[in-house]
């Protein structure tokens, strides 16, 4: 890895994160929801600047010695992935008010700040004058470093170390997924095609090509009616989604109200280079839950109107897939743990970018030293094991669905879930000894990692290794890489965000109000859960956790029924990744499926390969077009769109 490489990727990583930043942040503040909708896969900065590299690739040789290479790009490219979605509402954006919310909000009707007084000492400032100009904005603006400095240190340190633990598990796992199994990673279509500058099935030019830019135009119609549509009611658009499910008024159909048909040109795009199985099981799968409700309203069994209890299946679904790809990769794992102990030579780990026994050790000692860590603040082993190891083998998982399901999305995880199936398998009373809130407290510190996006990251980190491998490099580098970009996106996220909360006050950001905006509101009503719990402590929840087991049983028997039956339609894949952001995935899983089963039909896999550009056109039209979507709200304003944003959410 070049030097101007990494210098390069420093410079666009603090431009991006500023550009993304202000338009989740500051150009959005009408729009409550932005910093989920603008969270995209691969992040739409790191797609804009790749372009733009490309582009000036015949320039860069005038002013360096020689053009930037092919790898020196996927290297920048590499680095933007990580740092970009720090600074978002998955990390830095949830973790900031989830610190002070407790402070600032406390009410003697509330346990608010008994919560926050058992958390640890160093998880926020202890100046209430601090917190209260955070949300309402300092006299001058100026942000109080000196308070911030310690609480941020050691929030990066805990951080880090999650983050360098994922990564480790994650090489046990490289050579199991991308030498031996020959996973497709559809998501690296969209830089190789951009350095390359050629598509998947065709030799012609990627921008040359006149599939790809039939299918920008179709993507820019399609948004540009939008825009219009936003202006004047009266501009036929189809908008994001169309609400399928309101003709069902009447029980026992009902259970299909909440059905939404969402047009995303991106999960169209990429779901084309994914299995028939997969993609039939989730739509498949997804339509299934209704009919479930439906039934036991028939039958006159529906006792509890969350049933069946979707996001629980969820859980148990990752639980089981856990085992399953330890299961799967318990050869290339015995061999890991050979050379890590023996350091046998009939063992080769030079193709690796992270030799066998960093990955195992680091696995290892990594998991034990969070345990410890949060041992010294208060955070029982009972509780703490079994929590992070969900927010780390979540990751794992979430990295397989990326890796073979090509999910474009950052909640196709059970997010929000790790301490509730905790909470709900032993009741809250167990987390509590006596006047002891410890446990509580920290459960509470921690739900950010559970309900923003750091599992998601793991997945970045697999793509980079997978896509190093696609350029045939190896370097040992890159782990060091990786981690350099995650911790620079969180020191750029830290100036930016409080440099806003402390220039404009946190509440009126987001289109926030006086509970502010939707970062605000979402760490805040977990932290009321946690906080009512201290007085009124919830009992084990034996229906959400009998959903839990259902997920798992399921995912058992769909992963056996493939082993005897291999032309199974049901896929284990399709039916976890839909239960964690099945409104959102169905529809263009569906569209994909009806698609290529005809195109299979028509034309069989020549026909499949020819079209390859078409849908990859999509994918990058829609990334495309939400980055310049993106820089008119920076240059001319949120209203310029009519608040129209392209989701990705």
């Amino acid at each position: 890895m070049t030097f101007r490489a990494v210098v390069i990727a420093l410079i666009l990583s603090v431009l991006s994160i500023l550009w993304i930043h202000q338009a989740s942040l500051t150009q959005a503040p009408g729009n409550v929801y932005a910093p989920v909708y603008l969270l995209s896969v691969p992040p739409v900065g790191a797609v804009f600047c790749l372009l733009l590299l490309v582009a000036l690739v015949p320039l860069s040789g005038r002013v360096f010695k020689r053009k930037l290479s092919n790898w020196e790009l996927i290297t920048i490219y590499m680095f933007l992935v990580l740092a970009i979605p720090v600074t978002t509402m998955g990390i830095v954006g949830l973790l900031l008010p989830t610190m002070a919310n407790p402070v600032y909000f406390h009410t003697p009707q509330d346990n608010l700040m008994e919560l926050a007084e058992a958390m640890p000492q160093w998880a926020y400032p202890h100046d209430e004058e601090v917190i209260r100009q955070m949300y309402e904005g300092s006299a001058d603006g100026a942000v109080p470093w000196g308070a911030w400095a310690y609480p941020l240190a050691m929030w990066t340190g805990f951080m880090a170390l999650v983050f360098f633990t994922g990564m480790c598990l994650l090489s046990l796992f490289r050579k199991q997924w991308v030498e031996h199994e020959r996973l497709r990673f559809p998501l690296l279509f969209i830089p190789l095609s951009i350095v390359a500058k050629e598509a998947p099935g065709s030799t012609t030019s990627f921008f040359r090509n006149p599939l790809v830019w039939i299918a920008f135009a179709l993507v820019a119609i399609h948004h540009t009616l939008n825009v219009l549509h936003s202006y004047n009611p009266n501009v036929m658009g189809l908008m994001h989604y169309s609400h399928v499910g309101q003709i069902f008024t009447e029980r026992p159909w009902s259970a299909y109200r909440y059905i939404y048909f969402h047009h995303r040109p991106q999960m169209v795009g990429l779901a084309y280079f994914v299995s028939l199985d997969v993609l039939f099981s989730g739509w498949f799968f997804h339509l299934l839950q209704p009919m479930l409700a439906l039934l036991s309203d028939v039958f006159g069994l529906h006792a509890d109107p969350r049933f069946p209890f979707v996001q629980q299946q969820g859980v148990g679904a990752y639980l089981a897939m856990i085992v399953v790809l330890f299961w799967v990769a318990r050869r290339q794992i015995s061999l890991v743990v050979r050379k890590a102990f023996h350091n046998t030579s009939e063992i080769d780990d030079s193709d690796e970018h992270m030799p066998h026994r960093w990955a195992l050790f680091g696995t290892i000692v990594g998991f034990v030293a969070i345990i410890i860590w949060a041992a010294t603040v208060g955070f029982s082993p009972a509780y703490s094991i079994p929590f992070f190891a969900m927010i780390i083998g979540f990751g794992l998982v979430y990295a397989r669905v990326r890796a073979e399901a090509a999910v474009p999305s950052v909640w196709a995880y059970p997010f929000n879930q790790h301490y509730r199936v905790i909470r709900d398998l032993i009741g809250d009373r167990a987390l509590i000894r006596g006047n002891d809130i410890s446990n509580l407290a920290m459960m509470a510190s921690f739900s950010w990692f559970s309900r923003g996006i750091f599992s998601s990251q793991m997945a970045y980190q697999m793509e980079n290794e997978a896509l190093a491998g696609e350029m045939h490099k190896t370097s040992r580098a890159l782990p060091v890489l990786m981690m350099a970009a995650f911790l620079v996106g969180c020191v750029v996220a830290y100036y930016l965000n409080l440099k806003d909360y402390y220039g404009f006050g946190a509440l009126v950001l987001h289109g926030g109000t006086a509970k502010g905006g939707y970062n605000i509101r979402t760490s805040l009503g977990v932290l009321n859960g946690f906080a009512a719990a201290i007085t009124n402590p919830g009992l084990p929840n034996p229906s959400r956790m009998a959903a839990v087991g259902a997920g798992a049983l399921v995912t058992t028997a769909l992963v056996i029924l493939r082993q005897f039956w291999l032309r199974s339609p049901f896929h284990p894949l399709g039916y976890i990744a839909i239960l964690n952001h099945g409104y959102a995935l169905w529809a263009p899983f569906f569209t994909a499926w009806v698609l290529k089963s005809i195109i299979h039909r028509l034309g069989g896999a020549r026909l499949f390969r020819q079209l390859m550009p078409f849908f990859l056109g999509l994918a990058m039209a829609d990334l495309l077009i939400a980055g310049i979507s993106r820089v008119l709200m920076a240059l001319f304003g949120p209203d310029i769109l009519a608040g129209y944003i392209v989701y990705f959410g």
